[in-house]
């Protein structure tokens, strides 16, 4: 695309998209070179032309398909986390339930009518969520279910809570990440340049002043030319939610690893991806704004980052594990395995790819922390936690 300006106004020609314009206004205005952190950020979230702002759709009829849509199984197995929650706080009357990133608002959904159910209400309730066109959907959703839920763009707007439980699921995937190459045994931060109307890699002369939090022993394995990223956010979500977080409970689910399978030395590409009509885009830099971009947690990292904001992680397992133990899952699945009707059949095949580790059971992870309060795990996953697949190794690059 190009573009000019006539009398101070943007003229466009039609080789392109008026989010393309403004992202190589970037490019140019920060002299021919911008990190991927940037072209992501608009690319996702611009005001009216991101991806999360104007095209952004769930479910089958969309362009991926989360846990929030294949059936009451995540909704579940959060109910029982937060209950279990609440009890370690000490059952108070006043406490606020919070979910980040929550897209259409049926997960929350779910999870409010799961508690009314067992007869544990929160005194309030938060949907914290950047995009406005996000917010208001999640917004009409709950007004539809007479559920009085508070809307914040940022966690800042929320405030500090008291006794807070907060969950999230496919929430960190999609904080804008950094991406690099590994050349000569040194880290070049790759970025985005554009010519001739298209955008297009290019890494930066020197070799990158901040170190990545990697440890040795992983990158003396990786071999040149060796690309990945990593996720700059992480470090500032944790630190707002430390601020938020008075006394209480994060449950984090999100696919990914732990830093020595993420970056093992195999994994020559990285994990950065975009998803449009649930297809793989592996050219994320083409046509900004009509696909999702995303790439797995570095749970290590995460929790290296939390354990130094009192955000202590206190237990981590693959999604399966965590949801094959719930016992309201357990229940659901006893009840459906007994009806035999042809729904019963379609959840249970749902329930099969959210616990199974060929579905989405092993890929997907559960890290809880605990902030400005005692660490505990929940009984019933005692047996699973794998909190040694975070450890640190032998020293940082």
């Amino acid at each position: 695309m190009t573009a000019t300006l006539i009398g101070g106004e943007m003229s466009v020609n039609h080789n392109g998209s008026a989010l393309e314009i403004i992202i190589q206004q970037q490019i140019d205005t920060a002299g021919g070179w911008i990190p991927f952190n940037s072209f992501m950020q608009a690319a996702l979230y611009e005001p009216g032309l991101g991806y999360y702002e104007s095209s952004h759709v769930f479910g089958e009829a969309g362009d991926f398909v989360t846990g929030a849509d294949m059936g009451p199984w995540l909704a579940l197995g959060f109910a029982d986390l937060i209950e279990w929650g609440w009890h370690e706080l000490g059952s108070p009357s006043e406490w606020t339930l919070v979910e980040q990133g929550g897209g259409t608002g049926k997960l929350l959904s779910a999870v409010l009518h799961a508690l009314q159910e067992r007869g544990l209400t929160p005194a309030r309730n938060v949907a914290i969520d950047t995009s406005s066109d996000m917010r208001n959907r999640q917004q009409a959703l709950y007004t539809d279910q007479n559920l009085d839920v508070e809307s914040f763009a940022t966690i800042d707007d929320a405030g500090e809570i008291e006794n807070c439980l907060m969950f999230c699921n496919e929430l960190p995937d999609a904080f804008p990440l950094r991406c690099f190459r590994w050349k000569n045994g040194a880290a070049y931060e790759r970025g985005v340049a554009h010519s001739s109307g298209r955008f297009h890699w290019q890494d930066a002369a020197m070799k990158m002043e901040l170190p990545l939090e990697i440890d040795r022993e992983i990158t003396a394995a990786w071999p040149d030319g060796y690309l990945s990223e990593w996720n700059p956010d992480l470090q500032g979500w944790q630190e707002k939610l430390s601020k938020m977080i008075q006394r209480g409970f994060l449950f984090c689910v999100d696919y990914g690893y732990s830093q020595q399978e993420y970056y093992r030395s195999e994994r020559i590409g990285g994990t950065l991806l975009g998803h449009r009509g649930h297809q793989v885009i592996e050219d994320v830099l083409q046509q900004p704004g009509s696909c999702d971009i995303t790439a797995h947690i570095d749970f290590t990292s995460l929790r290296r980052i939390g354990d130094g904001n009192d955000m202590s992680a206190c237990c981590f397992m693959s999604q399966g594990a965590w949801l094959a133990q719930s016992p309201s899952v357990q229940r659901q699945i006893e009840a459906l395995a007994a009806e035999g009707s042809v729904e019963s059949v379609r959840e249970l095949a749902h329930a099969k790819r959210m616990l199974l580790p060929f579905g989405m059971g092993e890929t997907f992870k559960l890290l809880i922390q605990s902030c400005h309060h005692k660490q505990s795990v929940p009984g019933y996953l005692n047996h699973f936690d794998r909190m040694h697949d975070l450890r640190r190794l032998r020293g940082v690059a």
